[in-house]
Order: C-alpha cells, then sequence, then structure tokens
C-alpha cells in the first residue's frame, strides 16, 4: 500500500498569498533547459522569509535569450550591474531581497508570481504596512 508523506515544505508550496511585497530568500537555484529550444534557464526558488505568509516558495526564472528580465532582480539581491560585468546566477542563493508578488495562472492552476524585485532597505513588506 502507497503511503504520501505531507511536508511543512510541499504544503508551503502550494499556498497562494495574497498580491503584494515581501521579503524573500533565494532558497535555491538550478540551470534549466527551455523545452522550446534548449536555451538555459537560470531558474530561482524564493522562499517568503517573514510575516504570516513565512515559508511560502515560488519559482522565479530568466531566460538566456531574455537576460534582461533578470536584471531588476540581481540588482535587488546587491549586484551592481555595469556592461561587462559577468554573473554567476548560481551566487545568488541565500540573498535576501523585496519581492512584489502577483497572482497568476499555470495550466489552469493558480500560482504565486514574482513580478518585480527591490532592496530590501528601500520599502516596507506588505505585513509591515498592515501592521
Amino acid at each position: 500500500m502507497a503511503r504520501i508523506t505531507i511536508t511543512q515544505e510541499n504544503m508551503d508550496r502550494s499556498k497562494i498569498i495574497p498580491p503584494g511585497k515581501y521579503v524573500v530568500e533565494v532558497d535555491s537555484y538550478e540551470e534549466q533547459q527551455a523545452g522550446t529550444d534548449g536555451s538555459a534557464l537560470y531558474v530561482y526558488q524564493l522562499k517568503v522569509i517573514e510575516g504570516t505568509f513565512k515559508g511560502v516558495t515560488m519559482r522565479y526564472q530568466v531566460s538566456e535569450k531574455a537576460e534582461g528580465m533578470g536584471y531588476e532582480f540581481w540588482e535587488a539581491c546587491g549586484t551592481k550591474l555595469v556592461a561587462g560585468v559577468n554573473l554567476d546566477p548560481a551566487a545568488f542563493t541565500k540573498k535576501k531581497c523585496g519581492c512584489f508578488v502577483q497572482r497568476g495562472e499555470y495550466k489552469g492552476k493558480p500560482q504565486n508570481v514574482p513580478q518585480s524585485f527591490y532592496k530590501i532597505e528601500s520599502t516596507p513588506t506588505t505585513e509591515a504596512v498592515r501592521a
């Protein structure tokens, strides 16, 4: 007989949070390949680290074909971007930043979608604003 073990991590991954600003930490990084053409995808798992929704995780990815979509994220994590700089996408694990999260949908299922990023010392979180 099969057994399923429910983990807190899986429960947190399935929570849909209200749109707003959250402090997140880069929990993990993995390089994957796009199914369409095999180009690199830099995939980050972001974890909310404070407030009511602490522990909720969401996926954020940057394509090698559109690396500009990652500029705001990498700067929010503390990197100064200038032309010619070389970045190691794996070096952002355990970095913290602010993240504006919106609701989205993937294959008909709701999901948390990181929309924009900011340095955490510059803007209060949704939780702090509500307090």
